[in-house]
């Protein structure tokens, strides 16, 4: 869930790779749960509802389609970082800065600089718009159950919950980390929990009786998209790992799959004890559909399951978005001399909380009933842009210069030349396409 940007990482991932330098260059365990822990999150509840109507078969299939395109997407966008890198070497320019703005920018001039800014821009600022309604509900409706005499309204809700993560955002990572960590260990042990009591509920003939592949696009696979969609860590994760490739394909492989398996266990628990044919509502609530199968003590794990995993997404999201408003701030021409002081950084952070976190709290104050819609259009529309086409489209531009500038090629990249590139973009197109159109409509 903790949809963190590249850049937002890299203090942390550098210093993580100056302390294991010694005895070896970061661990590709270490890597690959950054990968999976920026994606499991908030998604999964997201996921019940998005794929009840197609049902499970399709549904586990379009998962599965889904993880192979964030892997081969991955897969592009670690080839793109590994190539900004050594030609940076080449150059004898230090090897930082190979996260996506970077990297597009090299490769596509600054249009692809701004072009990538403005999906990074639209794809956290959906993501948190979803998690700022969903996470005021949550806090309505624990603090109403909590107590009779204060009647929380989900607007007030969604105002605690904005402010709270905006003060952990404006103090930077390190506080994010502790909070990100409570979340994480939370959603684990409450996940563990739901499924173990609700699996003897679980009947065969669920599963295998709702069977409706025309449902697959566009809810199960923009859901999808967005549920594995942790890309944004892969520069990250190549700088963690001393920029070796082929143990960065290890680790971006283990990491995408852990959250498949975690996908199927929860598809399988939840879509296995629903009757499709009672459900008359398309708006399913997880906390409802297993507390009136598992009672109350269901009710209380999903409440904090639910808290913990819009809570960890939420953690990455906000601090991405406002060290995104603080690199935009930091970009403005300015005449006066620079005085970088304590408070001036300060200051700049709580002008970019103001300015990332803002909008999404008003955005789910005039439209509370957001958070599905916002997450598929997130996961098609941005996730597929910034995942599927920018990588394809930098990886064409840097192999075209790269073969004249003699860089050898990555070791383990995907087979198929730029034929392959071609095919990601033709596929990308057709997922985005329909949707616009359908908007536009």
């Amino acid at each position: 869930g903790a949809h963190l940007l590249a850049h937002n990482n890299n203090c942390r991932a550098t210093d993580d790779g100056e302390r294991n330098s010694d005895d070896q260059d970061g661990s590709i365990a270490g890597a690959s749960l950054l990968f999976a822990g920026t994606a499991v999150g908030a998604g999964m509840i997201a996921l019940p509802a998005e794929t009840i109507n197609a049902g499970y078969v399709p549904s586990i299939f379009g998962l599965a389609v889904c993880w192979l395109f964030t892997y081969v997407t991955s897969i592009l966008t670690l080839e793109a970082s590994w190539l900004a890198f050594m030609r940076n070497n080449k150059e004898g320019k230090s090897g930082d800065g190979v996260g996506f703005l970077s990297t597009s920018k090299m490769s596509l001039g600054v249009p692809g600089e701004v072009i990538t800014a403005v999906f990074f821009w639209f794809l956290l600022t959906a993501i948190v718009v979803a998690y700022t309604a969903e996470g005021g509900k949550l806090i309505a409706q624990i603090a109403n159950e909590a107590t009779d005499v204060v009647n929380v309204s989900p607007a007030l809700g969604s105002l605690l919950f904005t402010s709270f993560f905006a003060s952990i955002a404006i103090d930077g990572t390190s506080r994010v980390d502790i909070i990100n960590r409570i979340f994480v260990f939370g959603l684990v042990s409450t996940f563990i929990g739901i499924v173990a009591s609700i699996t003897p509920f679980v009947e065969t003939a669920n599963l295998v009786d709702q069977s409706d592949w025309s449902r697959l696009y566009p809810s199960v696979i923009s859901i999808g998209i967005l549920s594995f969609g942790a890309q944004n860590t892969v520069p990250t994760i190549l700088q963690y790992l001393n920029y070796d490739p082929e143990r960065a394909e290890k680790a971006i492989l283990f990491g995408s799959l852990i959250p498949l398996l975690l996908y199927t266990i929860w598809e399988t628990v939840f879509l296995g004890v629903i009757n499709p044919s009672t459900l008359d509502s398309t708006d399913i609530e997880v906390v409802n559909v297993l507390g009136q199968i598992g009672g109350t003590t269901i009710t209380d794990l999903v409440e904090i399951f639910s808290i913990c995993a819009i809570g960890s997404s939420m953690a990455g999201a906000s601090v991405s978005l406002v060290d995104f408003f603080v690199d935009a701030i930091g970009l403005m021409p300015n005449d006066e001399p620079k005085l970088i002081s304590e408070q001036s950084i300060q200051g700049s952070r709580v002008i970019a909380a103001a300015l990332a976190l803002g909008p999404p709290l008003l955005i789910s104050y005039a439209f509370p009933d957001v958070f599905l819609t916002a997450l598929e259009e997130a996961g098609l529309l941005g996730g597929v842009s910034l995942y599927g086409l920018l990588p394809a489209l930098c990886l064409l531009s840097l192999r075209s210069n790269d073969s004249s500038s003699q860089i050898e090629s990555m070791t383990g990249r995907l087979g198929g030349g730029n034929s392959t590139l071609f095919a990601i973009l033709a596929i990308s197109a057709a997922l985005i396409l329909p949707e616009i159109a359908h908007l536009l409509d």
